[in-house]
């Protein structure tokens, strides 16, 4: 069974433990991903913006409390913060999301890629951030920050592959290897979690109960047995989910290019 297979039906899997590590790949590709896009890419991101600043803006300090053309504490703090909240919101987001993917890998990285970039793009993208006014040229400002949704979904899912073999290798060590995976594993997804609760959060009115929906229906899909549930049960919570899912796909976007061209 390839890695692929163990993750999309951990259940299926010989136990528990065999069942956790099917996450064990996703959780580190996060991890990795949410540090070198989130955090770091976020970094490189402002940086060209500062340096494409007028001269005037040199010195001014942005919403997020950096300091144009200066590496500062809190730009080192901003860096961490957006690494970990991408990772924990990433993680939860793909796991949400990952049984209405297209299964050919790089499908599924643009996939996800874009689908990140329309459900939070305007989480950076807001037309009331005066980071805008104060950073000057807005269009390549949109299309930086804009472009970091798009690579932390790709750079996600294409991890997700070497990560499993990572883990499978390590786990081959020994068995403390195994119970050291086992709990780092049962750690991130209780972390992971707080992602869950973030990705309700951040929606409002209605997108809130159809957010819940999405993550009702994925949880269902992970957790139910195939070969114990209804036949009714698994293609409701596919039809149910995808639907979801395209309402808030549709919803985001259009929020998304209001913004966009508001900023632009």
């Amino acid at each position: 069974m390839s890695s692929t297979a163990t993750l999309e039906r951990p259940r299926e899997a010989a136990g528990w433990p065999s069942a956790l590590r099917g996450f064990a790949a996703v959780f580190v590709a996060g991890g990795l991903a949410g540090l070198l896009v989130g955090g770091l890419g976020s970094r490189v991101a402002m940086r060209i913006a500062a340096l494409t600043a007028r001269d005037v803006a040199q010195g001014l300090t942005t919403e997020a409390g950096a300091t144009v053309g200066r590496i500062t504490r809190g730009t080192v703090f901003l860096v961490l913060f957006a690494g970990v909240g991408s990772a924990l919101v990433g993680t939860a987001f793909y796991l949400t999301t990952r049984a209405w993917l297209p299964r050919r890998r790089w499908a599924r990285a643009l996939a996800f890629g874009g689908l990140e970039l329309a459900v939070f793009g305007t989480t950076l993208l807001d037309p009331g951030n005066p980071d805008f006014t104060i950073l000057g040229h807005p269009q390549l400002n949109v299309l930086l920050f804009g472009s970091l949704f798009v690579l932390h979904g790709v750079v996600l899912v294409m991890l997700v592959e070497p990560c499993g073999r990572l883990v499978s290798t390590f786990v081959s060590g020994g068995r403390w290897r195994a119970r050291l995976v086992d709990v780092a594993t049962f750690v991130a997804m209780a972390l992971t979690a707080f992602g869950v609760v973030a990705l309700v959060a951040r929606s409002s009115g209605w997108a809130t109960l159809v957010m819940i929906v999405l993550v009702v229906c994925a949880a269902g899909l992970a957790l139910i047995d195939p070969r114990r549930a209804r036949p009714i049960t698994r293609p409701t919570l596919r039809v149910v989910g995808a639907t979801a899912l395209v309402i808030v796909a549709v919803s985001g976007t259009l929020d998304l290019l209001d913004a966009m061209t508001t900023i632009a």
